[in-house]
């Protein structure tokens, strides 16, 4: 995913998923379902993105 924009999308709708379906997850482990996804990916901007996305949300991930 070159795109970040396509990236910080489906993190938010992840977000969005997971606020309503589960407790709050660190960050480690969100950020890992991506790396996995994508390893070319850097774990600091799928962190950075992951963090203002929820912040945004006002979801608690710690």
């Amino acid at each position: 995913m070159e795109n970040y924009a396509e990236l910080r999308e489906q993190i938010a709708q992840d977000l969005d998923t997971l606020s309503r379906t589960e407790n709050p997850k660190s960050i480690f482990e969100i950020a890992d379902d991506y790396l996995l996804g994508n390893p070319s990916l850097k774990r600091e901007l799928v962190e950075d993105i992951i963090k203002e996305e929820a912040d945004k949300r006002n979801i608690p991930i710690h």
